[in-house]
């Protein structure tokens, strides 16, 4: 086959193929069409400008030079700076029977591929973040958790100790009583001795006194004591309160870790789908 009947067919096939391509790619993308030794057609994209025109020889390091040197489909990431943007060139070598006769190279913008990539690895920081972020409030929480428990263990027993006090007061209310008591017959019998019984009546008054004086402190401190009772049981609710909140945070913050997870196994896979 002469080198006319050689162009011809290469010629024919590309501008068979050419007009479809673009259905079958959602990046940006260009071609060459060549035989063994130079240029046959020429394809630039918006973005993508080949440097070659029809009838130039062809580059050495070039897709097309390089599969028909291979005698099989190549595959090449060429840099931003040779046509302007990082693109991926796929060179397929065209044989008629067991002879090569020429190349067609598409190139594809990696653009839109490297936003993807740099889009992911952005998300997976961010994740990573949350993660981490995450994590120390999950461990705050639980050391909340541990203090409120021991402070609701501590209000508690201070809430058992102040019903104690009951026994310590009905005890001395007793003993007021029974002073009171006393010094109520201490008067009777000074009022019997009459005036022998003068000074015995003054240390009967003070026992009263003293009676009476004792059921009104123990008044007060009951009074106390009763509004200490409802400030703990007021501070107990709250504590159990809070605890509720503590439970229900962790319960969401690891449904947070789980969503995470999930997220993070899917930018793994998408990262895998771009390479």
């Amino acid at each position: 086959m002469d080198e006319l009947e050689i162009t011809n067919k290469l010629q024919q096939a590309f501008d068979t193929l050419i007009p479809y391509m673009h259905y079958f790619f959602d990046d940006e993308i260009a071609f060459t069409m060549s035989t063994t030794t130079h240029f046959l057609r020429v394809v630039n994209s918006k973005n993508i400008n080949m440097n070659a025109k029809p009838g130039d020889p062809l580059r050495p390091t070039g897709a097309a030079y390089e599969c028909i040197k291979a005698r099989k489909p190549i595959s090449t990431i060429v840099p931003k700076e040779t046509f302007g943007v990082e693109i991926k060139a796929i060179g397929l070598p065209v044989k008629e029977g067991n002879e090569i006769i020429g190349s067609i190279v598409l190139v594809k913008s990696l653009e839109r591929h490297n936003k993807f990539v740099e889009m992911s690895k952005v998300l997976s920081s961010a994740i990573e973040t949350l993660s981490e972020t995450s994590s120390v409030l999950s461990s705050d929480i639980d050391e909340m958790t541990e203090h409120n428990e021991v402070l609701l263990s501590e209000v508690n027993d201070a809430s058992d100790k102040t019903k104690n006090t009951d026994e310590v007061l009905n005890f001395i209310r007793n003993i007021a009583s029974e002073t009171n008591l006393l010094g109520l017959n201490a008067s009777i019998e000074a009022a019997r001795a009459g005036d022998q019984g003068k000074g015995f009546t003054v240390v009967a008054n003070q026992i009263r006194k003293l009676s009476n004086s004792s059921s009104k402190s123990i008044n007060e401190i009951n009074s106390t004591l009763t509004e200490i009772e409802k400030s703990v049981a007021k501070i107990s609710e709250g504590l159990a309160s809070t605890k509720d909140t503590f439970n229900n945070q962790f319960s969401k913050i690891h449904e947070i870790d789980s969503s995470i997870n999930n997220l993070s196994e899917l930018v793994d896979k998408l990262k895998d789908l771009s390479e």
